[in-house]
Protein backbone atom coordinates (compact mmCIF):
# COMPACT_ATOMS: atom_id res chain seq x y z
CA UNK A 1 0.00 0.00 0.00
CA UNK A 2 1.49 3.43 -1.19
CA UNK A 3 2.01 5.91 1.65
CA UNK A 4 -0.29 8.71 2.29
CA UNK A 5 1.14 12.55 1.29
CA UNK A 6 1.65 13.17 3.97
CA UNK A 7 3.79 10.08 5.34
CA UNK A 8 5.36 10.20 1.95
CA UNK A 9 7.12 14.59 2.47
CA UNK A 10 7.17 13.92 6.60
CA UNK A 11 9.83 11.37 5.85
CA UNK A 12 12.01 13.80 4.17
CA UNK A 13 11.36 16.51 6.73
CA UNK A 14 12.53 14.03 9.12
CA UNK A 15 15.71 12.82 7.36
CA UNK A 16 16.42 15.18 4.84
CA UNK A 17 19.27 13.75 2.36
CA UNK A 18 19.73 13.16 -1.18
CA UNK A 19 19.13 9.86 -1.09
CA UNK A 20 15.75 10.67 1.00
CA UNK A 21 14.62 12.64 -1.70
CA UNK A 22 15.69 10.43 -4.78
CA UNK A 23 13.51 7.99 -2.91
CA UNK A 24 10.80 10.07 -2.16
CA UNK A 25 11.00 10.79 -6.44
CA UNK A 26 10.28 6.91 -6.53
CA UNK A 27 6.79 6.79 -4.61
CA UNK A 28 5.82 9.58 -5.61
CA UNK A 29 3.61 7.83 -8.59
CA UNK A 30 1.99 5.23 -6.40
CA UNK A 31 1.21 8.19 -3.42
CA UNK A 32 -1.07 10.25 -6.46
CA UNK A 33 -2.31 6.80 -7.65
CA UNK A 34 -3.73 5.40 -4.58
CA UNK A 35 -4.39 9.12 -3.11
CA UNK A 36 -4.98 11.11 -5.57
CA UNK A 37 -3.73 14.11 -7.45
CA UNK A 38 -5.03 16.82 -6.05
CA UNK A 39 -4.42 15.50 -2.43
CA UNK A 40 -0.43 14.95 -3.34
CA UNK A 41 -0.30 18.30 -4.65
CA UNK A 42 -1.96 20.20 -1.82
CA UNK A 43 0.07 18.26 0.67
CA UNK A 44 3.54 19.38 -1.56
CA UNK A 45 2.19 22.55 -1.49
CA UNK A 46 1.51 22.95 2.22
CA UNK A 47 5.18 21.27 3.13
CA UNK A 48 6.90 23.65 0.85
CA UNK A 49 5.52 26.65 2.28
CA UNK A 50 5.97 25.94 6.07
CA UNK A 51 9.20 24.19 5.85
CA UNK A 52 12.37 26.70 7.10
CA UNK A 53 14.70 24.28 6.05
CA UNK A 54 15.65 25.25 2.44
CA UNK A 55 17.07 22.20 1.39
CA UNK A 56 13.80 20.04 1.89
CA UNK A 57 12.00 23.14 0.12
CA UNK A 58 14.03 22.23 -3.07
CA UNK A 59 13.87 19.00 -2.78
CA UNK A 60 10.23 19.51 -2.84
CA UNK A 61 10.07 21.95 -5.67
CA UNK A 62 12.26 19.57 -7.92
CA UNK A 63 10.03 16.52 -7.02
CA UNK A 64 7.01 18.72 -7.71
CA UNK A 65 7.90 19.28 -11.75
CA UNK A 66 9.85 15.77 -12.21
CA UNK A 67 6.03 14.59 -11.65
CA UNK A 68 4.50 17.02 -13.30
CA UNK A 69 2.76 18.06 -10.54
CA UNK A 70 2.14 22.02 -9.72
CA UNK A 71 1.52 22.93 -6.11
CA UNK A 72 2.82 26.75 -6.12
CA UNK A 73 2.11 29.00 -8.89
CA UNK A 74 5.07 31.03 -10.59
CA UNK A 75 4.78 33.92 -8.00
CA UNK A 76 4.33 32.12 -4.85
CA UNK A 77 7.09 29.61 -6.34
CA UNK A 78 9.90 33.13 -6.40
CA UNK A 79 8.68 33.72 -2.95
CA UNK A 80 9.93 31.08 -1.48
CA UNK A 81 12.63 29.27 -3.92
CA UNK A 82 15.91 30.84 -5.47
CA UNK A 83 18.55 29.53 -8.00
CA UNK A 84 17.95 26.48 -10.19
CA UNK A 85 15.39 24.61 -8.33
CA UNK A 86 13.33 27.86 -8.57
CA UNK A 87 14.39 27.98 -12.32
CA UNK A 88 13.77 24.44 -12.67
CA UNK A 89 10.01 24.90 -11.46
CA UNK A 90 9.69 28.10 -13.44
CA UNK A 91 10.54 26.15 -16.77
CA UNK A 92 8.18 23.49 -16.01
CA UNK A 93 5.44 25.79 -15.44
CA UNK A 94 6.25 27.33 -18.72
CA UNK A 95 7.35 30.67 -17.13
CA UNK A 96 10.16 32.67 -18.33
CA UNK A 97 13.21 32.80 -16.14
CA UNK A 98 15.37 35.99 -15.13
CA UNK A 99 17.97 36.32 -12.83
CA UNK A 100 21.52 37.10 -12.13
CA UNK A 101 23.59 34.13 -12.16
CA UNK A 102 25.87 33.57 -9.02
CA UNK A 103 28.38 31.01 -10.80
CA UNK A 104 29.55 29.43 -14.13
CA UNK A 105 26.73 26.59 -13.53
CA UNK A 106 23.79 29.16 -13.12
CA UNK A 107 25.06 31.11 -16.06
CA UNK A 108 25.21 28.29 -17.98
CA UNK A 109 21.76 27.36 -17.12
CA UNK A 110 19.82 30.52 -17.82
CA UNK A 111 21.84 31.15 -21.21
CA UNK A 112 19.63 27.56 -22.18
CA UNK A 113 16.84 28.91 -21.01
CA UNK A 114 17.55 32.63 -22.96
CA UNK A 115 18.95 30.41 -26.11
CA UNK A 116 21.59 32.13 -25.90
CA UNK A 117 23.57 28.95 -26.51
CA UNK A 118 24.47 27.76 -29.78
CA UNK A 119 23.33 23.87 -30.35
CA UNK A 120 23.56 21.80 -33.01
CA UNK A 121 20.07 20.28 -34.49
CA UNK A 122 20.26 16.51 -35.81
CA UNK A 123 18.28 15.95 -39.09
CA UNK A 124 15.11 13.71 -38.86
CA UNK A 125 15.97 9.83 -39.32
CA UNK A 126 14.03 6.88 -40.40
CA UNK A 127 14.65 4.56 -37.74
CA UNK A 128 14.55 4.96 -33.77
CA UNK A 129 16.78 7.12 -31.95
CA UNK A 130 18.56 5.29 -28.92
CA UNK A 131 20.12 7.08 -26.33
CA UNK A 132 22.55 5.03 -23.48
CA UNK A 133 23.91 6.93 -20.51
CA UNK A 134 27.49 6.45 -19.44
CA UNK A 135 27.58 9.09 -16.22
CA UNK A 136 30.57 7.09 -14.22
CA UNK A 137 33.73 8.21 -15.93
CA UNK A 138 32.20 8.44 -19.20
CA UNK A 139 34.28 11.79 -20.44
CA UNK A 140 37.83 9.60 -19.40
CA UNK A 141 40.55 8.13 -20.96
CA UNK A 142 38.97 4.17 -19.99
CA UNK A 143 41.41 3.07 -17.06
CA UNK A 144 41.33 6.49 -15.35
CA UNK A 145 38.93 7.46 -12.66
CA UNK A 146 36.52 5.57 -12.90
CA UNK A 147 36.05 4.78 -16.63
CA UNK A 148 36.63 1.33 -17.75
CA UNK A 149 35.73 -1.59 -20.19
CA UNK A 150 31.74 -0.19 -20.37
CA UNK A 151 33.08 3.28 -21.40
CA UNK A 152 35.16 0.93 -24.80
CA UNK A 153 31.76 -1.11 -25.09
CA UNK A 154 29.35 1.36 -25.18
CA UNK A 155 31.57 3.20 -28.02
CA UNK A 156 32.04 0.11 -29.93
CA UNK A 157 28.56 -0.70 -29.70
CA UNK A 158 27.11 3.02 -30.95
CA UNK A 159 29.41 3.01 -33.77
CA UNK A 160 28.17 -0.75 -35.03
CA UNK A 161 24.50 0.22 -34.15
CA UNK A 162 24.72 3.14 -36.29
CA UNK A 163 26.18 1.49 -39.51
CA UNK A 164 22.78 -0.53 -39.24
CA UNK A 165 19.83 0.37 -41.70
CA UNK A 166 17.32 -0.42 -38.46
CA UNK A 167 18.43 2.33 -36.71
CA UNK A 168 18.24 6.16 -36.67
CA UNK A 169 21.02 7.29 -34.06
CA UNK A 170 22.76 6.91 -30.84
CA UNK A 171 22.95 9.05 -28.48
CA UNK A 172 25.85 8.67 -25.40
CA UNK A 173 25.22 10.96 -22.50
CA UNK A 174 28.11 11.44 -20.25
CA UNK A 175 28.48 14.09 -17.72
CA UNK A 176 30.19 17.22 -18.38
CA UNK A 177 34.41 17.14 -17.48
CA UNK A 178 33.58 20.65 -15.49
CA UNK A 179 30.74 22.94 -14.89
CA UNK A 180 31.50 25.32 -17.38
CA UNK A 181 30.34 24.06 -20.64
CA UNK A 182 27.82 21.96 -22.25
CA UNK A 183 28.80 20.29 -25.55
CA UNK A 184 26.72 18.60 -27.78
CA UNK A 185 28.42 16.66 -30.98
CA UNK A 186 28.12 14.10 -33.39
CA UNK A 187 31.18 11.61 -33.49
CA UNK A 188 32.54 12.18 -36.94
CA UNK A 189 30.37 10.83 -40.28
CA UNK A 190 28.55 8.63 -37.81
CA UNK A 191 24.73 9.29 -36.39
CA UNK A 192 26.67 8.83 -33.21
CA UNK A 193 26.21 11.81 -30.86
CA UNK A 194 27.64 12.46 -27.55
CA UNK A 195 25.57 15.35 -24.80
CA UNK A 196 27.88 16.17 -22.02
CA UNK A 197 25.73 17.11 -19.08
CA UNK A 198 26.46 19.73 -17.20
CA UNK A 199 26.39 19.39 -13.25
CA UNK A 200 27.16 22.09 -10.38
CA UNK A 201 29.88 20.56 -8.89
CA UNK A 202 33.86 20.97 -9.35
CA UNK A 203 35.11 17.65 -9.39
CA UNK A 204 34.18 14.31 -11.40
CA UNK A 205 30.65 12.72 -9.36
CA UNK A 206 31.03 9.44 -7.50
CA UNK A 207 27.98 7.44 -7.37
CA UNK A 208 27.12 8.99 -3.46
CA UNK A 209 27.11 12.30 -5.11
CA UNK A 210 24.46 11.38 -7.79
CA UNK A 211 21.38 11.95 -5.63
CA UNK A 212 21.74 15.71 -5.00
CA UNK A 213 22.34 16.20 -8.67
CA UNK A 214 19.68 14.06 -9.70
CA UNK A 215 16.58 16.50 -10.43
CA UNK A 216 19.62 18.82 -11.97
CA UNK A 217 20.97 15.99 -14.43
CA UNK A 218 17.28 15.19 -15.69
CA UNK A 219 16.50 18.93 -16.51
CA UNK A 220 19.52 19.54 -18.86
CA UNK A 221 19.34 15.99 -20.09
CA UNK A 222 15.76 16.60 -21.40
CA UNK A 223 15.87 19.91 -22.70
CA UNK A 224 18.86 19.27 -24.52
CA UNK A 225 17.79 16.38 -26.39
CA UNK A 226 14.27 18.08 -27.34
CA UNK A 227 16.34 21.19 -28.52
CA UNK A 228 18.65 19.04 -30.38
CA UNK A 229 16.43 16.95 -32.22
CA UNK A 230 17.80 14.22 -30.27
CA UNK A 231 14.79 12.50 -28.37
CA UNK A 232 15.01 8.94 -27.78
CA UNK A 233 12.55 6.39 -28.50
CA UNK A 234 14.62 4.18 -26.22
CA UNK A 235 16.81 4.58 -23.60
CA UNK A 236 19.35 2.11 -21.77
CA UNK A 237 20.97 2.52 -18.11
CA UNK A 238 23.27 0.30 -16.92
CA UNK A 239 24.09 1.42 -13.31
CA UNK A 240 22.32 0.97 -10.02
CA UNK A 241 22.88 4.75 -8.72
CA UNK A 242 21.09 7.78 -8.57
CA UNK A 243 22.73 8.87 -12.23
CA UNK A 244 20.28 6.25 -13.42
CA UNK A 245 17.28 7.07 -12.48
CA UNK A 246 17.66 10.67 -13.36
CA UNK A 247 18.26 9.39 -16.69
CA UNK A 248 15.22 7.46 -16.27
CA UNK A 249 13.06 10.08 -15.25
CA UNK A 250 14.22 11.96 -18.58
CA UNK A 251 13.39 8.83 -20.41
CA UNK A 252 9.57 9.32 -19.00
CA UNK A 253 9.45 13.11 -19.34
CA UNK A 254 10.19 12.55 -23.16
CA UNK A 255 7.92 9.32 -23.68
CA UNK A 256 10.63 6.87 -24.44
CA UNK A 257 10.62 3.66 -23.47
CA UNK A 258 13.60 2.35 -20.11
CA UNK A 259 15.83 -0.58 -20.84
CA UNK A 260 18.10 -1.21 -17.68
CA UNK A 261 21.07 -3.65 -17.29
CA UNK A 262 20.86 -5.64 -13.84
CA UNK A 263 23.18 -7.09 -12.05
CA UNK A 264 23.64 -9.32 -8.95
CA UNK A 265 25.40 -5.99 -7.67
CA UNK A 266 24.83 -4.35 -5.13
CA UNK A 267 22.44 -6.82 -3.53
CA UNK A 268 26.09 -9.45 -3.76
CA UNK A 269 27.83 -6.45 -2.40
CA UNK A 270 25.92 -5.73 0.48
CA UNK A 271 25.11 -9.69 1.70
CA UNK A 272 29.07 -10.49 1.37
CA UNK A 273 30.63 -7.20 3.29
CA UNK A 274 28.01 -6.60 5.96
CA UNK A 275 27.48 -10.59 7.19
CA UNK A 276 27.42 -9.97 10.40
CA UNK A 277 27.53 -6.62 12.07
CA UNK A 278 26.69 -3.13 10.35
CA UNK A 279 30.42 -1.93 10.29
CA UNK A 280 30.07 1.29 8.56
CA UNK A 281 27.21 2.85 9.23
CA UNK A 282 27.28 5.25 6.53
CA UNK A 283 28.46 2.93 4.14
CA UNK A 284 26.22 0.60 4.56
CA UNK A 285 23.28 2.90 4.38
CA UNK A 286 24.60 4.20 0.67
CA UNK A 287 24.41 0.48 -0.11
CA UNK A 288 21.04 -0.02 1.45
CA UNK A 289 20.44 2.81 -1.12
CA UNK A 290 21.68 0.89 -3.99
CA UNK A 291 19.50 -2.22 -3.50
CA UNK A 292 16.96 -0.13 -3.76
CA UNK A 293 17.78 2.01 -6.37
CA UNK A 294 18.70 -1.14 -8.11
CA UNK A 295 14.78 -2.16 -7.52
CA UNK A 296 13.23 0.92 -8.53
CA UNK A 297 14.98 0.58 -11.78
CA UNK A 298 13.80 -3.43 -12.12
CA UNK A 299 9.76 -1.75 -11.45
CA UNK A 300 10.58 1.03 -13.64
CA UNK A 301 11.88 -0.46 -16.91
CA UNK A 302 10.00 -1.61 -19.67
CA UNK A 303 13.11 -4.20 -20.46
CA UNK A 304 15.33 -5.84 -18.12
CA UNK A 305 18.15 -7.43 -19.80
CA UNK A 306 21.24 -9.24 -18.25
CA UNK A 307 24.72 -10.17 -19.01
CA UNK A 308 25.54 -13.12 -20.63
CA UNK A 309 23.34 -15.38 -19.96
CA UNK A 310 24.08 -15.30 -15.91
CA UNK A 311 20.55 -15.24 -14.53
CA UNK A 312 20.33 -17.67 -11.58
CA UNK A 313 21.75 -14.86 -9.15
CA UNK A 314 19.93 -12.37 -10.63
CA UNK A 315 16.76 -13.74 -9.76
CA UNK A 316 17.82 -15.11 -6.27
CA UNK A 317 18.03 -11.28 -5.53
CA UNK A 318 15.10 -9.85 -7.74
CA UNK A 319 12.42 -12.39 -6.78
CA UNK A 320 9.70 -10.43 -8.53
CA UNK A 321 12.02 -10.91 -11.61
CA UNK A 322 10.60 -14.11 -13.93
CA UNK A 323 13.20 -16.05 -16.42
CA UNK A 324 10.78 -15.03 -19.11
CA UNK A 325 10.79 -11.48 -17.88
CA UNK A 326 14.52 -11.00 -18.50
CA UNK A 327 16.44 -11.10 -21.89
CA UNK A 328 20.36 -12.15 -22.21
CA UNK A 329 22.79 -9.98 -24.10
CA UNK A 330 26.21 -10.43 -24.17
CA UNK A 331 28.77 -7.95 -25.21
CA UNK A 332 31.98 -7.66 -27.57
CA UNK A 333 34.21 -5.67 -28.87
CA UNK A 334 35.44 -4.06 -32.24
CA UNK A 335 38.08 -5.55 -34.09
CA UNK A 336 41.87 -4.43 -33.28
CA UNK A 337 43.55 -1.14 -35.45
CA UNK A 338 45.87 -1.63 -37.99
CA UNK A 339 49.67 -2.21 -36.51
CA UNK A 340 51.32 1.10 -36.87
CA UNK A 341 55.25 0.10 -36.88
CA UNK A 342 55.94 1.75 -33.72
CA UNK A 343 57.07 -0.76 -30.70
CA UNK A 344 54.86 -0.18 -27.78
CA UNK A 345 57.02 -3.14 -26.33
CA UNK A 346 59.58 -0.89 -25.46
CA UNK A 347 57.41 1.75 -23.91
CA UNK A 348 57.99 -0.98 -21.00
CA UNK A 349 61.43 -0.47 -20.87
CA UNK A 350 61.58 3.12 -20.76
CA UNK A 351 63.36 5.02 -17.90
CA UNK A 352 60.60 6.44 -15.78
CA UNK A 353 59.73 7.80 -11.87
CA UNK A 354 57.63 4.60 -12.02
CA UNK A 355 58.98 1.14 -11.96
CA UNK A 356 59.83 0.08 -15.92
CA UNK A 357 61.19 -3.29 -17.16
CA UNK A 358 65.17 -3.56 -17.59
CA UNK A 359 66.71 -5.99 -19.67
CA UNK A 360 66.77 -9.09 -17.13
CA UNK A 361 62.69 -9.16 -18.35
CA UNK A 362 63.47 -9.49 -22.13
CA UNK A 363 62.41 -12.86 -23.40
CA UNK A 364 60.28 -13.60 -20.35
CA UNK A 365 56.56 -14.73 -20.56
CA UNK A 366 54.36 -10.88 -19.43
CA UNK A 367 51.76 -11.47 -17.21
CA UNK A 368 49.98 -8.34 -18.54
CA UNK A 369 47.07 -6.36 -16.40
CA UNK A 370 44.87 -3.44 -17.88
CA UNK A 371 42.37 -1.54 -15.98
CA UNK A 372 41.18 1.38 -13.36
CA UNK A 373 43.15 1.56 -10.21
CA UNK A 374 40.49 -0.03 -8.37
CA UNK A 375 40.39 -1.86 -4.69
CA UNK A 376 37.69 -4.12 -6.80
CA UNK A 377 40.22 -4.54 -9.16
CA UNK A 378 43.10 -5.65 -6.63
CA UNK A 379 46.36 -4.91 -8.07
CA UNK A 380 48.34 -4.89 -4.90
CA UNK A 381 46.79 -8.40 -4.56
CA UNK A 382 48.19 -9.33 -7.78
CA UNK A 383 51.49 -8.03 -7.06
CA UNK A 384 51.63 -9.60 -3.74
CA UNK A 385 50.51 -12.90 -5.04
CA UNK A 386 53.07 -12.52 -8.08
CA UNK A 387 56.09 -11.76 -5.32
CA UNK A 388 55.14 -14.17 -2.99
CA UNK A 389 54.65 -16.79 -5.49
CA UNK A 390 58.20 -16.37 -6.28
CA UNK A 391 57.32 -15.47 -9.99
CA UNK A 392 59.18 -12.58 -10.67
CA UNK A 393 62.22 -15.15 -11.04
CA UNK A 394 61.08 -16.01 -13.94
CA UNK A 395 58.02 -13.52 -15.77
CA UNK A 396 57.71 -10.32 -15.75
CA UNK A 397 53.89 -8.37 -14.74
CA UNK A 398 52.94 -5.70 -16.59
CA UNK A 399 50.31 -2.98 -14.92
CA UNK A 400 48.47 -0.35 -16.52
CA UNK A 401 45.91 1.95 -15.34
CA UNK A 402 45.14 4.93 -13.50
CA UNK A 403 45.64 8.62 -14.14
CA UNK A 404 48.60 9.94 -14.31
CA UNK A 405 47.77 13.50 -12.31
CA UNK A 406 45.02 14.45 -10.14
CA UNK A 407 44.44 10.64 -9.04
CA UNK A 408 41.39 9.91 -7.36
CA UNK A 409 41.83 8.77 -3.85
CA UNK A 410 41.52 5.10 -4.64
CA UNK A 411 44.02 5.51 -7.43
CA UNK A 412 46.10 6.94 -5.13
CA UNK A 413 45.82 4.19 -2.57
CA UNK A 414 46.04 1.62 -4.87
CA UNK A 415 49.03 3.30 -6.48
CA UNK A 416 50.67 3.36 -3.51
CA UNK A 417 50.24 -0.44 -2.54
CA UNK A 418 51.95 -1.82 -5.91
CA UNK A 419 54.73 0.96 -5.39
CA UNK A 420 55.58 -0.35 -1.52
CA UNK A 421 54.86 -3.89 -2.33
CA UNK A 422 57.13 -3.52 -5.59
CA UNK A 423 60.02 -1.56 -3.11
CA UNK A 424 59.96 -4.29 -0.86
CA UNK A 425 61.43 -7.08 -2.68
CA UNK A 426 64.65 -5.69 -4.48
CA UNK A 427 65.18 -9.62 -6.73
CA UNK A 428 61.79 -8.25 -8.81
CA UNK A 429 63.24 -4.64 -9.57
CA UNK A 430 63.09 -4.38 -13.38
CA UNK A 431 60.48 -7.57 -13.70
CA UNK A 432 57.68 -5.58 -12.87
CA UNK A 433 56.40 -1.77 -15.02
CA UNK A 434 53.85 0.47 -13.92
CA UNK A 435 52.16 2.59 -16.32
CA UNK A 436 49.36 4.94 -16.12
CA UNK A 437 46.29 4.46 -18.53
CA UNK A 438 46.90 4.12 -22.26
CA UNK A 439 44.30 4.76 -25.08
CA UNK A 440 42.37 1.82 -25.80
CA UNK A 441 44.01 2.02 -29.46
CA UNK A 442 47.55 1.48 -28.00
CA UNK A 443 46.62 -1.39 -25.46
CA UNK A 444 45.09 -3.04 -28.45
CA UNK A 445 48.26 -2.53 -30.02
CA UNK A 446 50.42 -3.66 -27.29
CA UNK A 447 48.55 -7.17 -26.56
CA UNK A 448 48.61 -7.99 -30.50
CA UNK A 449 52.52 -6.92 -30.43
CA UNK A 450 53.03 -9.24 -27.18
CA UNK A 451 51.21 -11.96 -28.82
CA UNK A 452 53.08 -12.06 -32.17
CA UNK A 453 56.41 -12.08 -30.19
CA UNK A 454 56.09 -15.09 -27.69
CA UNK A 455 58.71 -16.23 -25.04
CA UNK A 456 61.65 -18.41 -26.11
CA UNK A 457 59.86 -21.26 -24.00
CA UNK A 458 56.69 -21.39 -26.51
CA UNK A 459 54.77 -20.54 -24.35
CA UNK A 460 52.13 -17.36 -24.47
CA UNK A 461 52.45 -13.93 -22.74
CA UNK A 462 49.37 -13.89 -20.30
CA UNK A 463 46.68 -11.77 -19.54
CA UNK A 464 45.78 -11.55 -15.72
CA UNK A 465 42.61 -10.04 -14.80
CA UNK A 466 42.94 -10.39 -10.84
CA UNK A 467 39.79 -8.82 -9.91
CA UNK A 468 37.28 -9.82 -7.22
CA UNK A 469 35.03 -10.34 -9.98
CA UNK A 470 33.93 -9.13 -13.74
CA UNK A 471 30.89 -8.92 -14.51
CA UNK A 472 32.04 -9.27 -18.23
CA UNK A 473 35.84 -8.41 -18.38
CA UNK A 474 35.87 -6.36 -22.12
CA UNK A 475 39.51 -6.09 -21.51
CA UNK A 476 39.52 -9.75 -20.90
CA UNK A 477 38.27 -10.23 -24.38
CA UNK A 478 40.46 -7.79 -25.97
CA UNK A 479 43.42 -9.81 -24.41
CA UNK A 480 41.74 -12.97 -26.19
CA UNK A 481 41.00 -11.75 -29.16
CA UNK A 482 44.78 -10.64 -29.65
CA UNK A 483 46.38 -14.55 -28.71
CA UNK A 484 46.99 -13.83 -24.95
CA UNK A 485 46.18 -16.40 -22.48
CA UNK A 486 43.44 -15.44 -20.59
CA UNK A 487 43.17 -15.85 -16.18
CA UNK A 488 40.70 -14.27 -14.69
CA UNK A 489 38.53 -14.58 -11.60
CA UNK A 490 35.85 -17.54 -10.78
CA UNK A 491 33.70 -14.86 -9.86
CA UNK A 492 31.66 -12.90 -11.85
CA UNK A 493 30.64 -12.96 -15.57
CA UNK A 494 33.92 -14.75 -17.21
CA UNK A 495 32.52 -18.15 -17.17
CA UNK A 496 29.80 -17.65 -19.52
CA UNK A 497 32.77 -17.48 -22.29
CA UNK A 498 35.69 -18.84 -20.28
CA UNK A 499 36.05 -22.49 -20.44
CA UNK A 500 38.26 -23.37 -17.64
CA UNK A 501 41.42 -25.37 -19.15
CA UNK A 502 39.91 -25.26 -22.51
CA UNK A 503 40.18 -21.65 -23.86
CA UNK A 504 41.49 -20.07 -20.52
CA UNK A 505 42.19 -20.17 -16.96
CA UNK A 506 39.35 -19.05 -14.06
CA UNK A 507 41.44 -18.80 -10.67
CA UNK A 508 40.24 -17.86 -6.91
CA UNK A 509 41.12 -14.11 -6.67
CA UNK A 510 40.02 -14.15 -3.11
CA UNK A 511 43.34 -14.22 -1.87
CA UNK A 512 47.26 -13.88 -2.74
CA UNK A 513 47.84 -16.99 -1.32
CA UNK A 514 45.59 -18.77 -3.75
CA UNK A 515 45.83 -16.65 -6.43
CA UNK A 516 49.52 -17.37 -6.48
CA UNK A 517 48.79 -20.61 -6.88
CA UNK A 518 46.64 -20.59 -9.72
CA UNK A 519 49.05 -18.09 -11.75
CA UNK A 520 52.23 -20.31 -10.81
CA UNK A 521 49.98 -23.64 -11.81
CA UNK A 522 49.19 -21.81 -15.17
CA UNK A 523 52.41 -20.70 -15.84
CA UNK A 524 54.47 -24.01 -15.46
CA UNK A 525 52.19 -25.74 -18.04
CA UNK A 526 54.62 -23.77 -19.82
CA UNK A 527 54.13 -24.30 -23.91
CA UNK A 528 51.31 -26.49 -23.45
CA UNK A 529 49.02 -23.67 -22.72
CA UNK A 530 49.43 -22.03 -26.67
CA UNK A 531 46.94 -23.85 -28.08
CA UNK A 532 44.43 -22.86 -25.05
CA UNK A 533 45.45 -19.75 -25.73
CA UNK A 534 44.75 -19.67 -29.74
CA UNK A 535 41.18 -21.71 -28.83
CA UNK A 536 40.26 -18.12 -26.96
CA UNK A 537 40.91 -16.28 -29.71
CA UNK A 538 39.36 -18.58 -31.83
CA UNK A 539 36.18 -17.87 -29.43
CA UNK A 540 36.02 -14.27 -28.88
CA UNK A 541 36.54 -13.91 -32.82
CA UNK A 542 33.95 -16.52 -33.37
CA UNK A 543 31.56 -14.96 -30.86
CA UNK A 544 32.23 -11.78 -29.65
CA UNK A 545 32.63 -9.21 -32.39
CA UNK A 546 30.76 -5.97 -32.16
CA UNK A 547 28.30 -6.36 -35.36
CA UNK A 548 27.35 -9.70 -34.29
CA UNK A 549 26.58 -8.45 -30.84
CA UNK A 550 25.34 -5.62 -32.27
CA UNK A 551 22.53 -7.77 -33.69
CA UNK A 552 20.44 -8.81 -30.74
CA UNK A 553 20.51 -5.26 -28.87
CA UNK A 554 18.95 -3.17 -32.34
CA UNK A 555 16.50 -6.60 -32.28
CA UNK A 556 15.13 -5.25 -28.83
CA UNK A 557 15.84 -1.44 -29.34
CA UNK A 558 13.04 -2.15 -32.30
CA UNK A 559 10.70 -4.29 -30.68
CA UNK A 560 10.49 -1.30 -27.84
CA UNK A 561 10.30 1.02 -30.29
CA UNK A 562 7.88 -0.17 -32.55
Amino acid sequence: MAQSPHLLIDALRRDPRPTTFSLLCERIPATVREHGEEATTAELRRAISSTQDEAVRTWLLDASWLHRLAPLDPDEARQVAKGPALWRHLDALGEPVEADPRSPYEKLMLDLLHDDISLPVASPVTGPTIAQSMLIGGTARPGEGASGGLTVFLSSLADALVTRQDIGRVVTVVLAPEPTTVTVEQNSELDHWTVRVPVDSPVALAQPDMARHRAGITWWLRRLLARCGLSPDVVHVRYSDDGSLAVADAARLLGAKLVFTVTPDPHRHLAERYPEDTGDLTAMRFDLHRVRTADHLVERADQVITIGGRQDEVLTHFPRLTPAALVALEEGIAPAPPPTGRSLVRELFAPSALPRLNVSAEGLPVLLNVGRLHPMKQQPLLVRAWLEAGLHHSTALVIIGGSSTDRTPDEQKVLDEVLALAGSEPSARGRLAVLPAWSNHDVRLLQHELAAAAPSSGAPHVYACASAKEEFGIAVLEAMEAGLLAIGPLRGGLSCYVEHGHNGFLVDTSAARVLGEGLTQVVRLGAATAPIAVAGQKTVRERFHIDAVAEPFAALYRRLSG
